[in-house]
């Protein structure tokens, strides 16, 4: 878990984004951002997404080297670009600039800021068709990306799973939740495993379906033995009143 992915936004907000717009109403807008792999420099990527009137036409790529056009419009402005000398040089020194001289203070800021998540693994409300919901929620880590595995019996399972979006907990810490809808027959182990950069191994919490058996069964032998001390005291209580109009009784009192 050496990958994530930084957002230079707070270091470089002057090359961050780029907008225009003219007298008709059009508007472009260009993100410029850095995929950081590893401390080692030469894996460092820079990408620039660029937008007209909200919709993504091309993508600069420092891996690929050019310009990639996603729309008509998009096509004609990267082969442009592509052709470009100033643009070719342009990018290269901003890639130097913006991405492969920061790599150290990416990693650092990061790692000082690193949190690792918690996590529990519950049951959840059953579904119409009778299955066993259970509910992973993981929280409060940081950065935010983030694995969520889920295992049956050691074997990783991904029919019947769903994961909400990565949501904010507002103090720069994350929260995500993830579902299994599964049938388990007893003595299943049900693991869900997180991987996450702050983590030295992954981190698994378990739900073992003979637990929740053994669960039952000792509320009913609890409620049985309640019963039954119930029983025995009422058969006290009444053999006890009824010792007490024996006048035979009162007297060895």
């Amino acid at each position: 878990m050496t990958r994530f992915k930084y957002l230079l936004l707070c270091f470089f907000s002057i090359f961050m984004v780029d907008c225009s717009i003219n007298e008709d109403g059009y508007f472009m807008f260009a993100d410029f951002w850095c995929a950081v792999h590893s401390r080692d420099p030469k894996t460092v990527e820079y990408l620039i997404d660029w937008y007209f009137n909200k919709e993504f036409t091309m993508q600069y790529n420092s891996t690929v080297g050019n310009w990639t056009g996603l729309t008509p419009a998009g096509l004609i402005t990267a082969s442009r670009f592509n052709e470009d000398s100033a643009d070719i040089l342009q990018r290269k020194v901003e890639k130097q600039l913006i991405c492969v001289d920061n790599v150290d203070v990416v990693f650092n800021t990061t790692v000082e800021n690193m949190a690792a998540p918690s996590m529990t693994l519950q049951e959840g409300d059953h579904t119409s068709s009778h299955n066993t919901i259970l509910v992973c929620s993981i929280y409060d880590f940081y950065p935010e990306h983030i694995l969520v595995t889920w295992y049956l019996n050691g074997q990783e399972v991904t029919e019947g799973v769903t994961i909400s979006e990565v949501m904010t907990n507002g103090d720069c810490t994350y929260q995500v939740h993830s579902y299994l809808e599964c049938t388990p027959i007893p003595k299943d182990r049900v693991t869900c495993t997180v991987e996450h950069v702050s983590l030295k191994e992954p981190k698994s919490s378990y739900w073992d379906s003979s637990l929740k058996q053994s669960d039952g069964s000792f509320l009913t032998g609890g409620v049985c033995a309640l019963l039954l001390g119930a029983l025995i005291l009422s058969l006290g209580l009444i053999y006890y009143r009824r010792k007490s109009s024996d006048p035979t009784f009162l007297n060895t009192l």
